[in-house]
C-alpha cells in the first residue's frame, strides 16, 4: 500500500504507516516536530496527549474562535459598535483565556514558541491535529455510506 503524502510529511517515520484512525489516537509527539518534551508540557498544561486531544482542546478552540472575531470584527458587527474593541484580542497573551494560567502559556511559550491567541490559534501543530482528526472523520463518513 503507498504512503500518504499527508502523513509522510507531517508525522514521524514510526508513524508513516499508520492509518488516520490511528493517527487520530496517537500521541501527540507523532507530530513532526513535536518533541517528548513538548509532549509533556502540554500534558502539564492542558491534559493534551494524543494528536485528537490537540485538535479538540478547548483553549484551542476559544483561540481559534478568538481569532476569527479579532479578524472580521468589521463584516460581522454593526456599525453602532465599537468593532475596533474586538480588532486587537487576537494579539492579547494566551493566558487571556479564562483558564489558561501564566504558568500554563508559558508551557505553550516553551513547547510551541506561542505568545498570544492568534499564534495559539494558527499553529501549525494544531492545524496538522485538527486536519488528522477531519480527514479521519471524513473517512468514517464514507465507509459509513458505502463509498468506501
Amino acid at each position: 500500500m503507498e504512503k500518504s503524502p499527508f502523513i509522510v510529511k507531517f508525522y514521524d517515520k514510526a508513524y508513516e504507516d499508520k492509518s488516520l484512525e490511528e493517527l487520530v489516537k496517537a500521541p501527540v509527539s507523532a507530530i513532526s516536530g513535536v518533541s517528548e518534551s513538548d509532549a509533556a508540557d502540554l500534558k502539564k498544561a492542558f491534559g493534551i496527549e494524543t494528536v485528537e486531544d490537540l485538535a479538540t482542546n478547548k483553549y484551542v478552540r476559544l483561540a481559534q474562535g478568538i481569532n476569527c472575531l479579532s479578524e472580521c470584527s468589521e463584516q460581522i458587527l454593526n456599525q453602532t459598535f465599537e468593532s475596533k474593541l474586538y480588532e486587537n484580542l487576537a494579539k492579547k497573551p494566551a493566558s487571556a483565556i479564562s483558564g489558561i494560567s501564566h504558568e500554563d502559556a508559558a508551557l505553550l511559550k516553551k513547547a510551541f514558541g506561542i505568545d498570544n491567541i492568534k499564534e495559539l490559534a494558527e499553529n501549525k501543530y494544531v492545524l496538522i491535529a485538527q486536519t488528522t482528526v477531519a480527514m479521519a472523520s471524513m473517512l468514517q463518513f464514507l465507509k459509513a455510506m458505502g463509498a468506501l
